[in-house]
């Protein structure tokens, strides 16, 4: 057993730098920890009611910031928008979150153009179970705890209605219908 524990502690000392390492019930763990998320967000219903409508986790990748999660209890077949908004606040219907994550104010567009904002993401469709996915990564974000492009205590805020992705200044997406705050994980 002390030889199987050295040996654990020898692999995880010469993989520190990419690997996390923990033992857990004598069995080593291992993972990277850029696969954790870094923030995540509760999203709930701004209707009044406090229902949860889903959870969204952000984690840093190589070309920017993967964006994933689902959204539950919607609309089977449904599309709605999904954005990334400048302030951490849910009050008041998810309009005190204000508008898009701007920090260079660019135009409202598509999420893969590099010049919109920094808060586009990807419309969404539920399926006939009523649950949306979304897997996207954001090269426009950070998910660092301060910095121009970090959404750190931003909110993300879906939209009743699908994002045009061409009209100004927020896509004609429609109400506030779920926020939440961006937060540690």
């Amino acid at each position: 057993m002390k030889k199987l524990m050295l040996t654990s502690a020898l692999l995880c000392g010469s993989a520190l730098a990419l690997t996390a390492c923990q033992t857990v019930e004598g069995q080593m763990q291992t993972g990277n920890p850029l696969d954790q998320p870094a923030l995540k967000s509760t999203l709930k219903a701004t209707d009044g009611s406090d229902r949860e409508v889903g959870q969204l986790f952000l984690r840093p990748v190589d070309d920017g910031v993967q964006v994933y999660g689902k959204l539950m209890n919607m609309t089977p077949g449904a599309t709605v928008a999904l954005h990334i908004h400048e302030t951490g606040s849910c009050a008041n219907m998810g309009k005190a979150a204000g508008g898009h994550f701007n920090p260079d104010n660019n135009p409202h567009s598509n999420p893969d153009d590099m010049d919109g904002h920094a808060g586009d993401l990807p419309n969404l469709t539920a399926d006939e179970d009523g649950i949306a996915t979304v897997n996207y990564v954001n090269k426009k974000i950070s998910a660092a705890e301060a910095g121009k492009y970090s959404v750190y205590r931003r909110a993300f805020i879906v939209h009743a209605g699908a994002d045009d992705y061409t009209s100004q200044p927020a896509g004609a997406a429609g109400d506030r219908i779920a926020c939440g705050i961006i937060e540690k994980n």
